[in-house]
């Protein structure tokens, strides 16, 4: 069955703005906070380790990919964090 596209995009947008009206009402409880704290540190805290490593060896591809991604990952986890766990006070 072949769909309209301007019914597809339709409903991509409409499924966007469902998804973004709930976003602001979710919020995480204090054990999942704490995880996503717990696990951005635990990322941030292996960084010096491997800015060092980079720094001895500036060419080294496979160590400068696993800092982009620790850093990438740590940064994503603080979006999250600040979306769904900072309160409003």
């Amino acid at each position: 069955m072949k769909i309209n596209p301007m019914r597809r995009i339709f409903i991509v947008l409409l499924m966007t703005l469902a998804t973004q009206a709930g976003a602001d009402t979710k919020k995480y409880g204090k054990k999942e906070c704490n995880e996503f704290s717990g696990a951005i540190d635990l990322l941030l805290s292996t960084t010096p380790n491997l800015w060092s490593k980079l720094e001895k060896n500036p060419s080294n591809d496979a160590v400068a990919l696993e800092l982009s991604w620790t850093v990438d990952l740590a940064a994503n986890y603080t979006t999250i964090y600040e979306a769904f766990c900072t309160s409003e006070e």
